[in-house]
Order: structure tokens, then sequence, then C-alpha cells
């Protein structure tokens, strides 16, 4: 399993070089993200290709069902064993079936290394991942940021991300992928830990 990173020193430089989010850290600081366990990679990702396009209750109904089936956490190995009218009947469309077993044989013969993740940098992972069908550029920054706890990362589409960016920043409009990347630029590398006391005051609000 990745190291969680020392979130205090990410306080710490935010505060020197990202002022504006002072108030955020006061209020949330400390971080509680923590990096999953290894053998919860696989059905992190899969749960990815399952929600895509669909509504959050949907999906993780969908999830639950597969777990019925193939067990908690779900496997590649699990995966391969079902057929695809097993995956079907629990309510994944048949692309989407096909999208998870085309993931699960790409982890058994060996293209998509979860077991290096842990070792590997940010690009290299999204470099593999991409390779994915079903697995789009949000989910594997989520999956780096929240799983892996990749201390540098923005998920640029993220639409409570962007939000919340642009409230905190009085923006007009919501900001695309190369404003943010000018934006945050000094929040590097702390980024993930800006982008989870932006997500923790949301949250506030919304309860």
């Amino acid at each position: 399993m990745c190291q969680t990173p020392d979130w205090s020193d990410g306080d710490k430089y935010l505060r020197e070089n990202a002022p504006e989010l002072s108030s955020l850290i006061d209020k949330f600081s400390p971080c509680t993200l923590k990096p999953h366990p290894q053998e919860d990679y696989f059905a992190i990702l899969l749960s990815g290709i399952v929600a895509q396009q669909l509504p959050p209750e949907v999906s993780q109904e969908i999830m639950k069902k597969l777990e019925s089936l193939l067990g908690k956490p779900i496997t590649a190995t699990a995966v391969a064993k079902a057929t695809q009218k097993d995956l079907i009947d629990r309510g994944l469309m048949v692309q989407k079936a096909e999208y998870v077993q085309n993931f699960a044989q790409a982890v058994l013969d060996g293209h998509i290394t979860l077991d290096k993740f842990d070792e590997m940098t940010d690009e290299d992972i999204t470099r593999q991942l991409l390779q994915i069908r079903g697995l789009g550029k949000w989910t594997i920054e989520m999956f780096l940021l929240s799983a892996l706890c990749r201390p540098d990362v923005i998920p640029f589409a993220d639409f409570i991300f962007q939000k919340e960016l642009q409230k905190l920043l009085k923006l007009k409009q919501l900001p695309k992928r190369g404003q943010i990347k000018q934006l945050t630029a000094t929040w590097s590398p702390w980024r993930s830990l800006a982008v989870w006391y932006l997500w923790s005051g949301h949250s506030a609000e919304t309860k």
C-alpha cells in the first residue's frame, strides 16, 4: 500500500504559497485521506467503468449486485470467470460488460500492473490505464488522488472541484483545463490536498 503523505507539510506549504486556501485549512485540517489497500485497486477502477454516465445510486446498486456475484473486493480473476450474461443480468449494458471483461483480462495478462502501481509515477499509471476502454481521465485522476493518495493531482473535469474553484477565486465562468492548470500552479506539489479542502468545503455546505 502507498504511504500516506505528511499532510501537515502540505498545510504549511499551502498556507505560505496559496493564502486563498487558508480559511479552508483552518476549518477542515487535518486531511483524512488515506491510501486504499492494493487488493482494492481493481474494484475501485471497475466501479469507475460501471459509473460512467449513470446516476450514483444506480451505479452503486449495480456494484452491490456484482459483489454478490463475484465477491468483495471484486477481482480480475472473478470477473474473468463470469460470463457476459452474468454481468448483464446484474445491470451492466453489453458494452460495459465488455469493458469490464477486457479490463480484467488486461490485468491477468500483465498489461495493467496493479501490483506495481505503488512504485510507479502518476504519468506511467495514467498511460497504462488509458489503454482500457471505459477508463477516462477523470476516473484515473480520481483514482490517483483518492485511492493512491498521490499528493499532486488535479481532477480537471470534476464538476464539484470546478465549481468550488470558481467560487474561491470569484471567477465569472467555470474554469477549463488550461485555466485550472494556471490558477493552481502555486498549489503544486500539494494540489491533491488543496482539492480535498475544496471538496470538504462543498460537503459542509450541502449537509
